[in-house]
């Protein structure tokens, strides 16, 4: 009956989570170690979406600069992929 409970506990902070705005991966991983305070904390953490325009662009930089792949910032690593794409 625990268990179902945390592993219900992690789904939801997953799918609050991402309805915010937030990953849901991390947020799921978060969910499976916190539970319940986990849960929690996804409620009462602040969306990344907004409807202030501004404020939703400069969040998206942040999320855009957080997605980049790591070989752009390290050009002096190997890859397998050409370099046309």
């Amino acid at each position: 009956m625990v268990i179902e409970f945390w592993i219900f506990c992690a789904i939801a902070t997953a799918l609050v989570a991402a309805v915010r705005g937030g990953h849901s991966l991390l947020w799921l991983l978060i969910g499976c170690v916190l539970g319940p305070i986990g849960l929690l904390f996804a409620i009462l953490k602040p969306s990344l979406k907004s409807k202030e325009p501004i404020v939703a662009a400069e969040r998206q930089a942040e999320l855009d600069d957080l997605k980049k792949p790591f070989r752009e910032s390290a050009p002096d690593i190997i890859s397998t992929k050409p370099k046309g794409e």
